[in-house]
């Protein structure tokens, strides 16, 4: 009887486990680094980041001009408004080693921007 009530419990265990959903067993090893990137004064500051490669990440850009921004860049095929006084952040995937540019595609005259992923 003691047999069936531990394997009873075993079992109960295994079919937790096995029904809870990959995204919520692995959320801690997932977990992307987030960059901070501050859009003032016609200038991204920091104007380079470094990521690791192979790994995803998020940028979080803020705007703290007083017309909205547009972070942009081709090589990555991002593009995201970013309102005065607000946060937003970018999703990025896993680089490959190299230097992507990125720009303000409302204020062409603003410096450009490098994510280098080594």
């Amino acid at each position: 009887m003691r047999l069936v009530h531990v394997l009873s419990l075993l079992s109960a265990a295994i079919m937790a486990v096995a029904l809870t959903p990959q995204h919520a067993r692995c959320a801690d090893s997932d977990a992307a680094t987030a960059l901070v990137i501050k859009a003032e004064g016609g200038r991204f500051q920091p104007s380079q980041l470094q990521v690791t490669a192979n790994q995803p990440f998020q940028v979080q850009v803020t705007s703290v001009e007083t017309t909205p921004i547009e972070f942009e860049s081709f090589e990555l095929r991002r593009e995201r408004v970013v309102k005065p006084g607000e946060t937003i952040t970018v999703n990025m995937p896993a680089l490959s080693p190299g230097t992507y540019k990125f720009f303000d595609d409302f204020h062409r005259d603003t410096p450009e921007g490098a994510i280098v992923a080594r």
